[in-house]
C-alpha cells in the first residue's frame, strides 16, 4: 500500500465515533492550554513598565502611537510564531494517552486478523509521549535562530521546518504503532530499513500540522495514517517477535 492510499484510508475513517471522541479531547484540550498561555503572556507583557526601560521609553515617547502599534504587531506575531512551533508538542501531549483507541479502531476495521498487540505498560506510553513533546519543543527552540536567519529565504526555512518536524513526528507516531507489534529493537531495525518512506510520511503530517483548523485533527489522522503505513511496510513480518500472540477476534 502506497503513502497516498494509506492517507486516504486514514482520512476516510475520521467520522468513526471512536476517533471523533479523541478528536474532541485534542481540540478542547489544546484550546484551553493555548488560551492559558496567551493570557499569561499578555499579563506578563502588560506588567512590564516599558517606559521605564532605558532606550525603549524614549522610543515610545518620541513615536507615541506608532511605537505602540509596532509593539502590538510584534507581540501578536511572537505569540503566533510560538504557537506554530509548539503546537505539535502540545496537541500530542493532550491526546497522547488516548491514541491507543485510534489504533484499536483502525486495526479493528482494516486489520481484524492481526495478532494480539504486545502489552505496553503505562510507563512506556508515558515515556514515548513525554520524549516526543520535549524533543519537538527543544529542537524547534534550538533551531529558532536558524529559522530567523532564513526568514527572508522562505523555501529554505520551510524545508528546514518540515524536515525537522517530519523526522520527529514520523518517529513518534511510528513508535506508537510499531511498539504494539514489535519489541523496541525490532521496531528500530524496521524503521531504519524503511527510513525514507517513514520520513516522507512525517513530512506530510508536519505540513498538515501547519494548516489552521486542520492541525487540530492531525494527531488522530497521523495515528490512523501511520497504522496503514506500518502495515504496508515490506518484510514487516520478519521483525515480529517469535512469541507473537494468536490472531485477535475483533470483528
Amino acid at each position: 500500500m502506497g503513502i497516498i492510499d494509506s492517507f486516504t484510508k486514514a482520512a476516510a475513517q475520521l467520522p468513526d465515533p471512536r476517533l471523533r471522541r479523541v478528536l474532541l479531547i485534542g481540540i478542547l484540550g489544546s484550546l484551553v492550554i493555548f488560551a492559558i498561555l496567551w493570557i499569561a503572556l499578555w499579563w506578563a507583557m502588560s506588567a512590564i513598565a516599558w517606559t521605564d526601560i532605558w532606550g525603549i521609553g524614549w522610543i515610545i515617547s518620541w513615536f507615541d502611537s506608532l511605537a505602540e502599534w509596532v509593539g502590538g504587531v510584534l507581540f501578536f506575531s511572537s505569540i503566533l510564531f510560538a504557537t506554530f512551533l509548539l503546537f505539535p508538542a502540545v496537541v500530542t501531549i493532550i491526546v497522547g494517552f488516548f491514541l491507543e483507541e485510534v489504533v484499536d479502531a483502525v486495526e479493528a476495521r482494516h486489520y481484524p486478523n492481526e495478532a494480539t498487540p504486545r502489552p505496553q505498560p503505562l510507563s512506556e506510553i508515558l515515556a514515548i509521549t513525554t520524549k516526543f513533546a520535549l524533543m519537538v519543543a527543544a529542537l524547534n527552540l534550538l533551531f529558532l535562530p536558524i529559522y530567523l536567519l532564513l526568514f527572508f529565504l522562505p523555501p529554505l526555512n520551510l524545508i528546514l521546518y518540515y524536515l525537522l518536524n517530519g523526522y520527529l513526528i514520523s518517529r513518534e507516531y511510528y513508535e506508537l504503532v510499531a511498539l504494539r507489534r514489535l519489541e523496541p529493537r525490532g521496531a528500530m531495525r524496521l524503521r531504519r530499513a524503511h527510513r525514507g518512506r517513514i520520513l516522507m510520511s512525517g513530512v506530510i503530517l508536519a505540513f498538515f500540522m501547519t494548516i489552521p483548523i486542520i492541525n487540530f485533527v492531525t494527531p488522530v489522522l497521523a495515528t490512523a495514517f501511520m497504522v496503514h503505513v506500518f502495515q504496508g511496510l515490506p518484510r514487516r513480518k520478519e521483525f515480529l517477535p517469535e512469541t507473537a500472540g494468536p490472531p485477535s477476534n475483533i470483528a
